[in-house]
């Protein structure tokens, strides 16, 4: 019996997938276990496997194409199987690729509008023709002829990009694709419908009143108009972009922001370093960062705070506060961010947070992250430091409580016992949501997370 294989929901933010490439060919036989294609979540680049055994008798859609969670994009079975029924469901063919893709209710809307009957005269109307069985026989639509450019080669379109273009007399050979090998999908003909709709229509021209003397009023001469045209290149919005954007807009908006900064005296903690990383060397162990420092004191202060170690869930009326301390920390991609947890953090030694730090981050930067790897963070770390910023405010990574801005260690002069000598300063910021974490608890956590930075050998107690 042949088995649909649905776009699987690989995150617990993705909404939709982009298949990046596919590892098996049509008619080609799979086993429960193996790797049929690649999915690009929200995320990482994930593996898809077959749950069953069977033959790949359809692909239904393209490489590079983004489906939502569910749609069909495979049909497995038995070789020479008849799987007309399944192919129907979701498009058949070329059409599945997009005619899935699009909402129930455009397809309806475009059904619709083909089966508007045309108004007839009585002299030339004629009446329907029954079917065999008696029932009025269905219109089968007109297909949508192949596009050509100016030279009359046949443009790369999808059915549905062909129809829309079709229905708003757009030539497709204006339209650059981006799809697969250039293909134009629907989004591409949206944009220049919108394009075309935006640009200025010419304005009417009305005839000159006649003076009194019957002769013309003179008109003066249109002003020239100039046209600035200002380059650009445009790039698709990848599904991690598309998942930042909609899960920092919906926490910047939902969630009551507000931010607590310190300055923290770095000196002892830069001491500490040195000498822990000496003997790390000496056994071999992973170097410990000022990032991990930070990490490790924020995971023992969450322990002593459990209101920043929380969320907040207005559809359970309830705020939960973690048993648990996991703490993200944010990785910079070329494609966004991710925030890799390192679990249990209160309870791991320097050299291991150092060690899975580093870990995560490089498979963060490969798109090779599982879903257990970056889901579950109770609080979350930003550090720019590295770039010479000084002190920013980062955006709440929902559904965590607070997110910790770590700006750069500052060399300058401080003031101590009445003298001036060097020192080591730096400035993190913490937000927090309103909802959970008051102002004073805040200032509490940030206070004990000063108290560990500046004796870190507390932590190792």
């Amino acid at each position: 019996m042949a088995i649909k294989i649905e776009m699987p929901k690989l995150s617990d933010t993705m909404e939709e997938g982009v298949l990046s490439a596919w590892l098996v060919d049509e008619g080609e036989a799979v086993s429960a276990g193996d790797i049929l294609a690649q999915v690009e979540t929200d995320k990482a680049t994930m593996d898809l496997e077959a749950f069953d055994d069977g033959i790949l008798l359809k692909k239904m859609i393209d490489e590079g194409e983004a489906v939502p969670i569910g749609q069909t994009i495979a049909v497995l079975g038995e070789e020479d199987e008849d799987i007309s029924d399944l192919t129907g469901d979701a498009g058949g063919s070329d059409d599945a690729s997009e005619a899935d893709a699009s909402s129930d209710a455009e397809t309806a809307s475009a059904e619709a509008e083909a089966s508007q009957p045309e108004p007839a005269s009585p002299e030339t109307e004629a009446p329907a023709s029954p079917a065999g069985d008696g029932e009025l026989a269905e219109r089968t639509p007109e297909p949508v002829p192949a596009p050509t450019d100016a030279s009359g080669e046949r443009v790369k379109a999808s059915p549905l990009a062909r129809r829309v273009a079709q229905e708003h007399s757009l030539d497709l050979g204006t339209v650059a694709g981006t799809g697969p090998n250039g293909r134009i999908v629907r989004s591409d003909v949206e944009a220049a419908i919108e394009q075309r709709e935006a640009a200025p229509e010419p304005a009417p021209e009305t005839a000159p009143a006649p003076s009194g003397d019957g002769a013309p009023t003179p008109q003066p001469a249109p002003a020239e108009s100039v046209k600035i045209d200002v380059g650009y290149e445009t790039e698709s919005i990848s599904q991690m972009r598309k998942a930042i954007s909609r899960r920092l807009a919906q926490s910047k908006f939902t969630a009551p922001h507000f931010y607590l900064t310190i300055d923290v005296d770095m000196a002892r903690a830069a001491e500490v370093r040195a000498d822990l990383n000496e003997r790390a060397e000496a056994q071999d162990l992973a170097r410990i960062s000022y990032n991990d420092l930070i990490t490790k004191a924020c995971a023992l202060a969450l322990r002593e705070h459990d209101y920043v170690n929380a969320s907040y869930h207005a559809d359970e009326g309830e705020i939960r506060k973690y048993d648990d301390v996991h703490v993200g920390v944010a990785v910079a991609i070329d494609e966004g961010l991710i925030t890799p947890v390192i679990r249990n953090a209160d309870q791991k030694g320097l050299t291991q947070i150092a060690a899975e730090t580093r870990e995560l981050a490089t498979k963060a930067r490969d798109r090779e992250l599982q879903p257990e790897e970056y889901e579950g963070a109770t609080f979350t770390t930003s550090n720019l430091g590295m770039f010479g910023i000084e002190e920013f405010t980062a955006i709440l990574n929902p559904p965590n409580a607070a997110i910790l801005a770590i700006g750069g260690i500052r060399d300058e002069p401080v003031v101590e016992d009445g003298e001036i000598v060097p020192g080591k300063r730096m400035k993190v910021t913490l937000s927090c949501d309103h909802r959970v974490v008051d102002g004073a608890v805040g200032a509490q956590f940030l206070d004990t997370v000063r108290g560990y930075l500046e004796d870190p050998m507390t932590m190792l107690l």
